[in-house]
């Protein structure tokens, strides 16, 4: 079994970005951009040559499909957009926006494959992403059953994982959510999601008075789910 703090640092960005760094050929396979707030990366099963590591900013990744109706997450600064974990593996098909500026790290498939056969032959890294993943698709799996106020609660609860700790049990939202903005990836309407935002403003839960939003109690916020941290990644 792993310590959870420990799988994570040994495939965290930081020790990535070092790996790769190591290698005398890292500037000719790996190269940093700066990608602007709206911009949209499709990606299709024909793109297996490119991986994209975020160093800053955030993105929501939407699952494309009749089957994907409201399914999507959000990659935040540290992670991979999507990683492969075969050679010949295909990306799902989904939109990937930036929700703000984003700095990321474009880099060459094959180039990350050798580089993580030499370096990471325990798969620390692939293991980390994979995790990730699987708690992606079983918070999805949750909104997907759940009532409409429910649906926001969950999203809100998603977002503030990938937030900053403003203060112990609170966390500032990104400036990018909005009712509106809320209201989408909920698959609610804005109405209503102005309602259940009222209701949580007047409990003490969430701050929605001024951007950035903040929740002011995160323990609460999860309470209303029975979400522990436990599934937490």
């Amino acid at each position: 079994m792993y310590d959870r703090n420990e799988l994570q640092f040994l495939g965290s960005f930081t020790t990535i970005l070092r790996m790769l760094k190591n290698n005398p050929s890292f500037n000719r396979y790996c190269t940093q951009h700066r990608i602007a707030k709206g911009h949209v990366l499709h990606l299709t099963g024909d793109d297996r040559k490119t991986c994209y590591l975020v160093e800053s900013g955030y993105l929501q990744y939407t699952y494309k499909g009749d089957f994907a109706n409201g399914y999507f997450y959000f990659v935040r600064p540290g992670k991979f957009i999507a990683l492969p974990l075969f050679k010949d593996q295909v990306h799902a098909t989904a939109d990937v926006v930036a929700r703000t500026e984003v700095i990321w790290w474009k880099i060459d498939f094959e180039f990350l494959r050798q580089i993580l056969l030499l370096e990471d032959p325990k798969n620390y890294v692939i293991l980390n992403y994979t995790l990730e993943i699987a708690y992606h698709f079983f918070m999805m799996s949750q909104k997907y059953l759940s009532t409409a106020q429910n649906k926001i609660y969950f999203c809100l609860i998603r977002i503030s994982e990938s937030s900053l700790q403003f203060k112990e049990n609170q966390v500032e939202l990104p400036l990018f959510i909005t009712y509106d903005q809320l209201a989408t990836i909920s698959n609610v309407s804005k109405g209503y999601t102005a309602n259940i935002v009222t209701e949580l403003r007047n409990e003490g839960i969430l701050d929605s008075s001024k951007k950035p939003w903040i929740i002011t109690d995160v323990a609460r916020l999860k309470s209303k789910l029975g979400v522990i941290d436990r599934y937490r990644l």
